[in-house]
């Protein structure tokens, strides 16, 4: 959809931005999280240009893209198995051999970091008070919200990088599992990473095993390799970043907008703008609610009040068939309904054979249309209902207010009631 395009689109170009310091090895203590500031902080620090770091990226970068050519050149040769192997793994290899073999300037985890802890956390018991819970209560509702969108967008965009289908159920529970747990060893709220995710599917994961693997590796990694790890240059992390997060992003969109509907244009770039400028969680809430509110308007403007075709209807009966979704953004065109009737009209009959759903609203309107018809002395008769509008009409009552002598299960039906 445009709105999962435009975030998408939006986090690809935030990621880029962010890993700019590392890939040009600017000497930045910390990035500021909005765009602007990101863009500032640059442009202040561009001074401390490291030629050594952006030759690590630039060679890392160049690997990654000659090895995806490659694999795609291997395909269907017997030396395919050498497709399998992960561009990045080897970016990160000859980086890390380079930087150290030939003692370059650049910085690495170990240096900017100090390294990575070679222990797991311990576990720690929080401590529990009635305050501290009605002061967490709504950022915990807004983690969780957040989170869960988050999480789902993410397994959105790999369903369509797999060729697969997530089970939303199951990742929101996984999800909440892994938050309940992860605060007792000092852990944060965790969602679905777009960037992870996308940087694993491109090296080869195409099922749940590639996420277990994931963390297996980077369990070996803080209790074995921490100290190799160490040595990796930040450069070549951003260079495999900026190819991630380029690759993830559907850049042809923006070029194929003139073939689409006004909505669509204005939702794609909308949250595209609003992720970079502001936030995600600004773009989800305000992306959430404009395609709300044209899905509202197209549904209304879907739904017709026309003539109904074909049947011949004897003198003094309109045929009329209600076309769509009857709901309260469509209402209004069933209120000029008995203004448009020809002179001598004693009895409407509706066809509802193709009105798909109605809402509460939509009910209240044939009501109130019932009533005005009465008023002019024309009898309102309700023919073919589907299933779901059907439903409503009985549990709502309306049905049988009408009575059996104004709801037939056929035109034919209706038609040779005659006039009662």
């Amino acid at each position: 959809s445009s709105d999962l395009i435009g975030f998408t689109n939006g986090i690809a170009v935030l990621i880029m931005l962010s890993q700019i310091k590392d890939f040009l090895g600017l000497q930045i203590d910390s990035m500021p999280a909005d765009f602007f500031g990101m863009l500032a902080t640059l442009k202040m620090h561009m001074g401390s240009f490291n030629l050594a770091a952006l030759l690590v990226a630039l060679g890392s970068l160049s690997l990654l893209v000659g090895w995806m050519r490659l694999g795609r050149r291997l395909e269907n040769t017997r030396y395919q198995w050498l497709s399998a192997l992960p561009g990045s793994i080897i970016a990160l290899v000859f980086a890390t051999l380079a930087t150290a073999g030939l003692s370059l300037p650049v910085e690495t985890i170990g240096s900017k970091f100090g390294g990575i802890p070679a222990s797991l956390p311990h576990l720690q018991w929080p401590e529990f008070s009635w305050d501290s819970a009605r002061f967490l209560f709504m950022p915990t509702m807004t983690l969780a919200l957040l989170g869960a969108i988050e999480s789902l967008l993410c397994a959105r965009i790999a369903d369509g990088l797999t060729d697969d289908r997530h089970n939303p159920n199951q990742e929101l529970m996984a999800q909440g599992i892994a938050n309940f747990v992860t605060p007792f060893f000092g852990g944060m709220p965790a969602t679905g990473t777009i960037a992870r995710t996308v940087t694993n599917i491109k090296s080869g994961g195409r099922t749940p095993i590639a996420g277990m693997v994931h963390a297996l590796t980077l369990l070996a990694v803080v209790l074995v390799a921490a100290p190799l790890a160490s040595h990796i240059p930040l450069a070549a992390l951003a260079a495999i970043l900026m190819f991630v997060a380029w690759n993830m992003g559907e850049w042809r969109e923006f070029a194929r907008l003139r073939q689409f509907r006004w909505p669509y244009r204005l939702l794609l770039v909308g949250t595209f703008v609003l992720t970079v400028v502001f936030d995600l969680t600004v773009a989800v809430e305000v992306g959430l609610v404009s395609a709300c509110a044209f899905f509202i308007v197209r549904m209304g403007s879907l739904f017709q009040v026309r003539a109904c075709p074909v049947t011949q209807a004897p003198a003094g009966v309109e045929m009329v068939e209600l076309y769509g979704a009857l709901f309260f953004g469509a209402v209004d065109k069933l209120e000029d309904l008995p203004a448009r009737l020809p002179e001598g009209t004693q009895r409407v009959v509706l066809d509802l054979h193709r009105l798909v759903a109605m809402d509460t609203s939509g009910l209240e309107a044939l009501h109130q249309l019932q009533q005005a018809l009465q008023r002019r002395g024309v009898t309102m008769d309700l023919a073919r209902a589907a299933e779901a509008p059907l439903s409503l009409l009985e549990r709502s009552g309306f049905a049988a207010e009408l009575g059996p002598l104004h709801l037939w299960p056929t035109l034919e039906a209706a038609l040779a009631s005659g006039d009662r």
